[in-house]
């Protein structure tokens, strides 16, 4: 039972080396010299809800955004989204050098993903060589483009994405899920690339060539799927292309209010892999799922808890190491890679959340199969849908 105990002490500690040492390699290795194209042009898509307040500083951020490509952002808001058409109409005025159009489109019918009814229109609309899908509450950095489109010149490679990391810290709750991803995105999304090709995406950005996203049908057809970035991801493998993950970091900035909007958004991502990849999937990929991101998840509380229940000198030191590890590493990839994003004295509570993370997971497994996004409630169906419970009312805003 010791030698057992063991042999899983030892394994837990390994696969927190192997991500350190995967990430590192991975950053090491990402480098392109192609310079950028300055002649093509790049439609960035971005479907607009309001409801957060930092969606403005997002939106502007990225009309800042430094790049030798030309750009045509095209924002998509509903109908009734008053406060969306008044802030878009406000930065639009604000910057008058910029690009951008704004295309209001009636609410998306039901079962109909909201995101994935604007793309379709905004694809439709969009002049560039480069279609680029861009969240509302993402921000690129300066010169990010160019550490992404080259990746599509790569043979085989039909989409390229992107690493997100949060940088809002205003509260407590925003901390925390900020924590949640500073502490995961790496280790998620990099190290599982090294043993099998990527078979899904952060669809928080990513960037396609526009020849190649016709010939694979663009969106149409992916509607009713809650889950568009694997369902993206699944079309583009289906036709033969590669999903390529680039050293691209970008911030994402999204205000949590309180404990329930922390839950709520925690249950809604951890609900997604359930309503796609763990649905379909194939073997491989679901040993790799399940191996390199979903249990790991576990190792934490895991060693504290028998710390706990069974305490001796041994039980301590193993923990102690497996822990200061973990810190050693989150640090590092703070300083190295996430431009800082988490301040020195929030790190504690990424090993804070790490710990209590199997609970959420937990959580979502065995709770209704509904989710909450920014005044939507929808049902998730068996099929990878989903159907309006309650749409947000912006009569009330």
């Amino acid at each position: 039972m010791n030698i057992l105990l063991l042999a899983i002490g030892i394994s837990c500690l390994l696969e927190r080396i192997w991500k350190y040492a995967s990430v590192r390699q991975f950053f090491d290795r990402a480098t392109l010299n192609h310079p950028p194209n300055s002649d093509l042009t790049v439609s960035i898509l971005q479907p607009i809800l309001s409801g957060d307040p930092t969606l403005w500083d997002c939106l502007s951020g990225n009309l800042q955004m430094q790049t030798h490509y030309q750009t045509e952002f095209i924002w998509l808001i509903d109908d009734n989204d008053e406060i969306a058409r008044s802030g878009c109409q406000q930065l639009i005025a604000q910057y008058p050098d910029k690009n951008v159009r704004l295309i209001s489109l009636p609410p998306s019918p039901d079962g109909i993903s909201p995101k994935t009814f604007k793309l379709i229109e905004g694809t439709q609309q969009a002049r560039g060589e480069i279609i680029v899908v861009l969240d509302d509450d993402t921000i690129l950095p300066d010169g990010g483009l160019a550490q992404c489109i080259p990746y599509l010149d790569k043979p085989d490679v039909g989409l390229a994405f992107g690493l997100p990391y949060y940088i809002n810290f205003s509260n407590f709750w925003s901390s925390l899920v900020s924590c949640f991803v500073n502490g995961n995105s790496l280790v998620t999304y990099i190290p599982y690339s090294s043993l099998i090709s990527p078979f899904t995406i952060n669809g928080m950005f990513y960037a396609i060539k526009r020849e190649i996203l016709d010939r694979v049908g663009g969106f149409s057809g992916l509607e009713g799927a809650i889950c568009d970035d694997y369902a993206i991801a699944r079309r583009f493998r289906a036709h033969g292309y590669k999903l390529a993950q680039t050293p691209l970091r970008h911030g994402i900035c999204t205000q949590v209010e309180n404990a329930a909007h922390y839950f709520h958004l925690l249950n809604r991502w951890f609900m997604f892999p359930q309503a796609s990849i763990m649905r379909s999937a194939t073997f491989g990929e679901l040993i790799v799922f399940y191996l390199v991101v979903l249990v790991p998840n576990f190792f934490g509380l895991s060693i504290l808890c028998y710390l706990l229940f069974f305490p001796g000198i041994p039980a301590a030191i193993f923990c102690s190491i497996y822990f200061c590890f973990n810190g050693y590493m989150t640090v590092q990839f703070n300083h190295n890679y996430l431009n800082q994003a988490t301040p020195t004295s929030k790190i504690f509570l990424i090993s804070l959340v790490q710990i209590f993370l199997p609970f959420q997971i937990l959580w979502s497994l065995l709770s209704p199969r509904k989710i909450t996004w920014r005044g939507h409630v929808m049902q998730l169906t068996k099929d990878g849908g989903f159907n309006f419970l309650q749409r947000r009312s912006f009569e009330h805003d």
